[in-house]
């Protein structure tokens, strides 16, 4: 690795990755560099999935959107473009060819980390020591930026359904991968023990379809829950998770925002391996399979995996208690 003058950085270029929760997980390296070269400009490649991610952030140069599934006749003069831009250190978190096509004066490794066992916010940051051996990681997350309307927008979507006042708890019912779900039933019967035993409110979040499993969970229920699935965008769920008492989620993108803005994170695992992809934060807890099913053993097998319902609903609600029970600065048993 040719040694990086930090004198030189102008211009930083971060090639981030396609699917939402994985953007999230490359968040950690943006906050470092802007730490680091607070006077540099930052661009960052983002898919046009993430798109919602960065709008209306002041702290980015310029957000360039790049579809993989795009023909090379965009590709060609996109990459010339990037080119033109003169990047004196580009951070590549995809892998790809772009940081040798335009010419970058420091470029991170074209190497893939291939330790299995190793979680994915570690790889990335892995990647930025390629090339620049940072000290620490950043605690300022500058990464995401809430604006006034946005902040002004869930202040009131909130405050028409909650008491000030009142606690909350976010449940993220969904996932892009169904067999990443826990059962419905089961949520709802932690959602209601919750809100009766312990008096919070239950508030559901997630996209459009997400809506779906939501209602299905609140018909089940015999308390109320506010319902905000598909209401909000993801940096409006940022503002939303920064003031809930805790969160209860399956692996999924929602999981990931909270585990970067360090919220207390309930996560329920089944076919994926929380080694690699599971919560993050200080304050997070993981349940697990309990059992492998024939998937798991076979993944060959044309069945779907059921192995996230092997989960408990009362080991669930029993590690929800401890949340609360630590939050209140009871002690445990």
């Amino acid at each position: 690795m040719k040694p990086l003058d930090r004198s030189k950085i102008h211009k930083i270029l971060v090639i981030s990755l396609t699917n939402i929760g994985d953007v999230i997980l490359t968040l950690p390296v943006i906050d470092i560099l802007k730490r680091d070269f607070p006077s540099a400009k930052l661009s960052v490649v983002i898919s046009p999935k993430a798109r919602s991610l960065f709008y209306e952030n002041p702290n980015y140069e310029k957000i360039y959107v790049f579809d993989k599934h795009q023909s090379p006749f965009k590709t060609v003069p996109w990459i010339f473009h990037l080119r033109r831009q003169h990047f004196d250190l580009v951070v590549d978190l995809r892998n790809t060819a772009i940081p040798f096509m335009i010419s970058a004066r420091y470029r991170s490794s074209c190497r893939v980390d291939k330790t299995s066992n190793r979680h994915m916010r570690e790889k990335h940051l892995n990647q930025l020591r390629s090339v620049y051996n940072f000290q620490t990681e950043a605690s300022d997350p500058k990464a995401l930026f809430i604006t006034k309307k946005d902040k002004k927008y869930v202040g009131e979507l909130m405050g028409a359904a909650i008491k000030a006042g009142q606690k909350y708890v976010v449940i993220a019912p969904g996932a892009a991968d169904s067999s990443k779900r826990w059962n419905e039933e089961s949520f709802a019967f932690v959602c209601d023990r919750l809100a009766k035993g312990h008096n919070l409110k239950i508030v559901f979040v997630g996209d459009e379809e997400d809506r779906k499993v939501a209602q299905r969970i609140g018909q089940l229920m015999g308390t109320d829950a506010l319902d905000v699935c598909g209401r909000t965008s993801l940096i409006q769920l940022a503002e939303l998770f920064k003031y809930c008492f805790f969160t209860i989620v399956n692996d999924s993108a929602p999981m990931h925002l909270a585990s970067y803005l360090n919220v207390p994170v309930l996560a329920l695992f089944g076919p994926s391996d929380p080694q690699k992809y599971g919560p993050w934060g200080s304050r997070s807890h993981v349940i697990k399979k309990e059992f492998d099913c024939p998937v798991c053993r076979d993944p060959k097998s044309p069945m779907k995996h059921t192995c996230i319902n092997t989960i408990s609903k009362d080991t669930v609600l029993e590690a929800a208690e401890q949340f609360i029970r630590q939050k209140e600065n009871v002690p445990l048993e």
